[in-house]
């Protein structure tokens, strides 16, 4: 028993990473049509939307950092209800051993993308549809939550499952999600290990820079989008 929960723990963001990769196919299908049908029920354009430009799409990545560090904060304050440790030893289990390229290629990059287009080109989009976008975005949100299977990243998720869907609706991008999901990912990876490079002294030191550095980050992506928005619908 105990060999075969070690077994499971090793592969399972190998086996969570192939089962993204193959949620995908079928989802972005049923987007295409929902897009289709949507163009021809006259709630969006038929021509695509105003695209990114590379320095968004970094901003972007840079901005969804922010937030993962945020919301991370955020939960940390909270540790005594959500049960954070619980949490926190069952992901070094999973993770330990997985060299940081393989996380970062799994958990950062493909994970994030079949997540957003089932969560926000499919669950968000569809409720839109129907409902306010602050409504969907709420709903969209808390079923990101209730995926994630445990209190702690409910929390967690569902904050950033609710940011996601807003940065999407003012940019008028699907990509805007993705990015912002891809750079909460990698950065939840990257930080723990630049922190434990760098001497105890200088640890708390560096940290507070960081948080400093990307909440002005935070701030200034928030504002250069909100200001860029693009008042139609989602394509």
């Amino acid at each position: 028993m105990g060999y075969g929960l070690e077994f499971y723990q090793s592969q399972t963001i190998l086996m969570t990473g192939i089962t993204a990769l193959l949620t995908m196919i079928p989802c972005i299908w049923f987007y295409q049509k929902d897009k289709s049908a949507r163009i021809v029920r006259g709630l969006i354009p038929e021509q695509p939307g105003k695209k990114l430009k590379p320095g968004e799409g970094i901003l972007l990545l840079l901005v969804g950092a922010s937030l993962a560090t945020f919301a991370n904060m955020l939960v940390a304050l909270l540790q005594n209800v959500l049960n954070v440790q619980e949490y926190q030893e069952n992901m070094a289990q999973i993770t330990n051993g997985k060299s940081l390229f393989m996380l970062i290629f799994w958990m950062g990059v493909i994970a994030p993308l079949a997540e957003e287009i089932v969560f926000r080109w499919l669950i968000y989009l569809r409720l839109r549809d129907y409902t306010r976008v602050a409504t969907a975005a709420v709903i969209s949100g808390v079923f990101f939550g209730v995926y994630h299977m445990n209190l702690t990243q409910a929390v967690y998720a569902g904050i950033l499952g609710f940011v996601f869907a807003y940065f999407l609706e003012i940019t008028g991008s699907l990509w805007a999600s993705v990015l912002l999901h891809m750079g909460a990912n990698i950065w939840s990876l990257i930080l723990p290990e630049l922190l434990l490079r760098m001497p105890e002294e200088q640890m708390i030191t560096t940290a507070m820079g960081i948080y400093l550095v990307l909440l002005c980050v935070l701030g200034t992506g928030s504002s250069y989008f909100k200001k860029r928005a693009c008042h139609r619908r989602m394509v």
